[in-house]
């Protein structure tokens, strides 16, 4: 029961007794909560559970004047195109309470024209630096039912609604999201959701309308796709090595090399002008840095190479002394062998 007396009530005890009296309303609206598309049809009926002297429908259309004799009676409109409808089905009675009267609880919702997202300020977007992506949903209704979700390829990052806001009528909205962007979101994939949440009553299927995407261009300075630091270990007998820089960047970056002193300018020259690759032949030992450089920065690559020394050196004598231990060996084997065979052996 509610305690709280409206204000033209001048004794508590009669604001309770009216209080009663609306909540023993015997009328009975089915359904309690309808949901209708604008312009489609709709209907809804009232039902009273105790003998009236008449009863009728309130409505801005559809309404019904009052009819003596039945027990229920329906409300329909056959194309529902006003946006401030609230239908009202009543009753009057020769015992308490001599009039009730029962609002139906009615949504008319408009799905979004259209739905869209932009970035601003707009155009190539800038590595670490704040931009809004903003999404413009077009003529939609109710608002307050209205939910707008961000998506960065397809997972779900914010999501924003208007439950405070009760207008009814068809409105555009253009909520922001606030993002900082980095070299990994260049040519990323941003989409916008609207989508109708109308509750109990509302369409089984989900009233949603997606934007197209907004493909992202972010400027960054040069990423590598390897280590800063590589060592290159040549092995003896090797005539040339080749040394891969590779970097990311946007705008793409251009490739410059420092190299170790001493090495001969033909062999400077046989590098691949801007581009990532660079051919030693023969191969010089020693430090090459590669730079990749765009308008937004610089990134360095150094390369160790050395050269795998005395490798065959040791091979060579390894080989040279199993080979004089193997013959030594066979040699004592075969004097043996011919002292004990004797003077007339023929070994």
């Amino acid at each position: 029961m509610d305690w709280t007396a409206p204000r033209h009530c001048a004794f508590m005890a009669l604001c309770l007794l009216r209080t009663a009296a609306a909540a023993d309303c015997p009328i009975e609206i089915n359904p309690e909560r309808v949901v209708v598309k604008y312009g489609d049809p709709v209907s809804a009926n009232c039902t009273v559970t105790r003998t009236t002297r008449g009863m009728g429908w309130e409505a801005s259309v559809g309404s019904i004047d009052m009819q003596t004799g039945p027990q229920s009676l329906v409300w329909s409109v056959s194309n529902l195109t006003d946006w401030n409808v609230e239908p009202k089905c009543y009753a009057n009675f020769d015992t308490e309470p001599k009039q009730c009267l029962k609002k139906l609880n009615i949504s008319l919702y408009k799905y979004p024209d259209s739905v869209s997202i932009s970035n601003s300020p707009s155009g190539a977007m800038e590595e670490g630096r704040p931009y809004r992506l903003q999404c413009d949903v077009h003529r939609v209704a109710p608002v307050q039912y209205l939910s707008v979700s961000w998506y960065r390829f397809g997972v779900l990052l914010y999501n924003e609604t208007f439950s405070e806001d009760t207008t009814r009528t068809p409105v555009d909205v253009s909520p922001t999201f606030l993002i900082t962007l980095s070299h990994t979101d260049n040519k990323a994939q941003y989409m916008c959701v609207a989508e109708l949440r109308l509750g109990p009553g509302g369409p089984p299927q989900k009233l949603t309308k997606i934007s197209d995407p907004l493909v992202t261009t972010v400027l960054y300075k040069p990423v590598l796709k390897d280590p800063h630091v590589e060592h290159v270990l040549v092995k003896h007998g090797v005539e040339d090595e080749y040394l891969t820089c590779s970097a990311s960047g946007n705008p793409a970056p251009r490739y410059e090399w420092k190299f170790p002193p001493g090495l001969p300018n033909d062999q400077q020259s046989q590098f691949k002008k801007g581009g990532v690759l660079m051919h030693l032949s023969p191969v010089f030992p020693g430090e090459y840095v590669c730079n990749a450089t765009n308008s937004y920065g610089t990134v360095s690559k150094t390369f160790v190479v050395s050269l795998e020394e005395g490798r065959s050196r040791t091979t060579f004598w390894a080989i040279l002394v199993t080979g004089i231990a193997l013959a030594a060996l066979l040699l004592i084997g075969y004097v043996i062998l011919k002292s004990r065979a004797g003077k007339n052996s023929i070994i």
